[in-house]
């Protein structure tokens, strides 16, 4: 043991020779340098993935910040800029590198550098803040902003700078500006209404709808002119009212097709319609009296004819000084005057033979024809005199405004003579369910609204909204038919919601809207929430308009499996959308939106082109069977150029017609149905399989149902939810198939969840169906493992 213990002692180191200690210093030297050198690799390795990772980051925030829509910017302390977009230079129309390192208060209007330089003290003092202002252009015009700004916050707490968003209110105030002139346009036309009731001469009746239309409209001169049907076919002025009535004087205005004639008012009695000059300056027709209107500062007008059914009496001339002020329902609602004028006039030449002429006009100027309710213009004076009464008396007033749910449907079914009767009855159930002291008026075609005179809060309307509802269950005897049809009622209560008549009706529509969007025969009241809404749909569709193009819309397909064989035999292209702002969107919301901006048409293209070329890739693979469904809009199957457009793509991708299905709704088809029957047979006679989409949603009839071409339904999956449920939905399922069966129609269930729904189907001998109990939608790579044998043996043991 002991010699073993003597082994394991360390021994000292022997003494090295020269040489050799040397040439192990050196090889230290290189391996301490290999280290140094592979730490100095890795730390510039770390570096560089670092410094790739942060221009990253600052490439997709340049980009972010240079493709906004909304203007961006930074101010440092001394309120110079140091950042600024696209978007924001847009504004001022300038290059965004002007703005950089200068001074932002040279672009803030004079007047309101005060409130510039109080907006940015609260923002270095650590403040968010909104405010609007006035910028200027780069040439010089006023530009109305919002500046909605945060402080730049360095690591040590300290406010370096401002970052500001800069929304431009153009718009807006051009649209404030479109409802404040169309309202002046009514309160004018109410004027002038009550003009040609209280009218005792032709002169005195001109006179005065020449200074109703000077003085509430806001123009700058009115004039009445009368056609000599004699040789010369002049327009003699009768009435001139405004600040320049002597623009007239000495001008030879004609209807005829000469020089003279050539002007707006010559061609609005040629023409027998109205003529708008938004600019006299660059218009040509104004060219033989620019110089004169110039001078006097007369910038844009209309010419109105006086119409009967046999002649033109005359022409009603309205001047501006701005251009560009006469919009498309502003011009409507003046033609609308022009008639009534026309009209009132040759009343009043016959109220000395037919003293029933002048009751016509009362009725005409304040009843709707059709129900004898007042009407539009009655409706603004008692609901301006309910104000001044509720203001006195220290009461409140409510504004009910209904609308009826699908009546384009029910007229289309009807007829318009049925539809004039189911708003007859509708307006006769409406007085049934209000005070005598109430007013109850039809604005137009399917609109009606109550006025609820001197009540003392929201208790006393919430009972008048649910006798109505209550009301409208009931059904309407339309000739021998009993119809059934619903409203959506919206309510808007003085003072809480408005204390001019303006605002109260604004707020009072967009509560019907809202009720509308809710699921209809309901009411709701108004809310500021409703307008935050409408603030959201409209970042939903700036979104939408980016998404397409920023290739953020996908499809997925969802398959559709044949009951009897367990195989796929097609599937359903559907469309998704993915914002990198907004997330993933729900097809409910955007599409309806697409559908009403009229995006639904690019879009709708872009789904059909892909699914073809997508279904004719797999073809290729060997799957040759397989078809695909892609739903059709009714906007993109009312477009002229619909087939040619599925001719097309079809052409493109190489696909098969006969494996191609397009889905339409019952609404869809339903409007227009001949057209829409023209259509589907020029689809068909090319092979494409025709669907018809939420089978027993809409509003269609069996006799309509077979005069379609089409080949399948589908049964919405509203019918399967509840299959055990006491509404009787087995035995409306059980009734859908027998029915399309007998027809000659395949069905498709969609929405298929539970094996129960899919034991019952089977049952009922159900062709198709489609939901989550066999697949959810899916990626088009992902989609041909459910097309493999062992799959369809897997459906078929758990089908049967």
């Amino acid at each position: 043991m002991a010699k073993q213990l003597n082994c394991l002692r360390v021994r000292p180191p022997r003494k090295l020779r020269p040489g050799k200690a040397a040439r192990l210093r050196s090889r230290g030297v290189k391996l301490r340098r290999l280290i140094k050198s592979y730490e100095c690799g890795r730390l510039q390795c770390d570096l560089r993935l670092s410094q790739q990772a942060l221009e990253d980051y600052q490439r997709r925030y340049r980009e972010l910040f240079d493709f906004a829509p909304i203007g961006y910017l930074s101010l440092d302390h001394h309120a110079c800029a140091v950042e600024f977009n696209p978007a924001a230079a847009r504004l001022f129309d300038r290059p965004r590198e002007f703005f950089l390192d200068r001074p932002f208060h040279e672009h803030v209007h004079p007047r309101w550098r005060n409130q510039f330089n109080d907006h940015l003290r609260q923002v270095f003092n650590g403040l968010e803040c909104a405010q609007e202002m006035v910028l200027l252009k780069r040439d010089g015009t006023p530009l109305e902003v919002q500046f909605q700004s945060m402080p730049e916050v360095a690591a040590d707490g300290r406010v370096i700078g401002c970052r500001t968003a800069v929304q431009d209110l153009s718009e807006h105030r051009r649209q404030e500006q479109v409802v404040e002139r169309t309202s002046r346009a009514y309160q004018v036309q109410a004027a002038c209404n009550r003009a040609l009731l209280q009218a005792g001469c032709e002169d005195a009746l001109f006179a005065e709808i020449c200074r109703i239309i000077v003085e509430k409209g806001n123009f700058a001169l009115a004039w009445v002119g009368l056609v000599d049907e004699g040789e010369r076919q002049r327009i003699r002025p009768v009435a001139v009212y405004g600040e320049h009535a002597d623009f007239l004087r000495g001008l030879s205005i004609s209807w005829g097709n000469r020089r003279s004639g050539r002007g707006p008012s010559g061609r609005a009695v040629r023409l027998r319609k109205p003529v708008v000059c938004a600019s006299i300056a660059e218009d040509s027709i104004f060219a033989s009296y620019r110089q004169e209107a110039a001078r006097r500062g007369l910038a844009s007008c209309i010419s109105l004819p006086l119409l009967t059914e046999e002649r033109c009496l005359g022409v009603l001339g309205i001047y501006a000084r701005e251009t560009g002020v006469f919009s498309e329902e502003e011009e409507r609602l003046l033609m609308e005057l022009a008639n009534q004028l026309a009209f009132g006039l040759i009343a009043l030449r016959m109220r000395t033979e037919h003293g029933a002429a002048l009751e016509q006009v009362q009725k005409l100027a304040y009843f709707d024809a059709l129900t004898g309710l007042p009407n539009r213009s009655m409706f603004l004076e008692r609901l301006e005199q309910g104000l001044s009464l509720a203001r006195r008396e220290d009461r409140r007033m409510g504004l009910l405004f209904l609308d009826l749910d699908r009546f384009k449907d029910i007229n289309d079914t009807l007829g318009h003579e049925g539809g004039d009767q189911l708003l007859k009855a509708v307006g006769e159930r409406l007085r049934g369910c209000v005070r005598q002291s109430d007013t109850v008026a039809r604005l137009g075609g399917d609109e009606f609204v109550i006025i609820l005179h001197s009540i003392y809060g929201q208790g006393q309307v919430e009972p008048v909204a649910k006798k109505i509802l209550d009301a409208f269950t009931q059904p309407f005897l339309i000739g021998s038919r009993e119809v059934y049809s619903s409203t959506s009622i919206g309510i808007a209560l003085h003072p809480t919601d408005g204390e001019d008549v303006d605002t109260l009706i604004r707020h009072a529509d967009a509560a019907m809207y809202n009720a509308k969007a809710e699921g209809r025969q309901i009411y709701r009241f108004f809310s500021p929430e409703m307008n935050r809404r409408i603030q959201a749909k409209l970042l939903l569709e700036r979104h939408l308009r980016l998404a397409w193009a920023r290739g953020e819309t996908y499809i997925h397909y969802q398959p559709q499996l044949d009951l009897k064989s367990g195989i796929v035999v097609g599937v359903e292209a559907l469309l998704r959308w993915n914002s990198p702002v907004l997330g993933k969107v729900d097809p409910v919301r955007f599409i309806p939106l697409a559908e009403e901006t009229g995006m639904i048409l690019p879009l709708g293209e872009w789904v059909l082109r892909q699914a073809c070329r997508q279904v004719r890739s797999w073809h290729d693979a060997g799957h040759g069977d397989l078809r695909v469904a892609v739903n059709v809009s009714g906007r993109q199957f009312r477009h002229p150029d619909f087939i040619d457009l599925v001719d097309t793509i079809l052409a493109e991708t190489g696909l098969d017609p006969t494996r191609l299905v397009l889905e339409m709704t019952e609404s869809t088809v339903m409007e227009k149905t001949e057209e829409a029957i023209m259509t589907l047979t020029d689809l068909k006679i090319r092979g494409i399989g025709l669907a018809l989409d939420d089978f027993g949603t809409g509003y269609s009839s069996l006799n309509h149902l077979r005069s379609f071409p089409i080949d399948q339904i589908k049964i919405d999956r509203f019918f399967l939810s509840d299959l055990n449920g006491p509404y009787g939905q087995a035995a409306i399922v059980e009734a859908m198939i027998a029915m399309a069966h007998s027809l000659g129609l395949r069905v498709v269930a969609e929405g298929v969840e539970e094996k129960a729904q899919v034991d019952f189907l089977m049952a009922r001998h159900c062709d198709e169906v489609q939901g989550f109990f066999w697949a959810h939608p899916l990626k088009a790579e992902d989609l041909p493992a459910l097309l493999r044998p062992d799959c369809t043996s897997f459906a078929k043991a758990i089908l049967h």
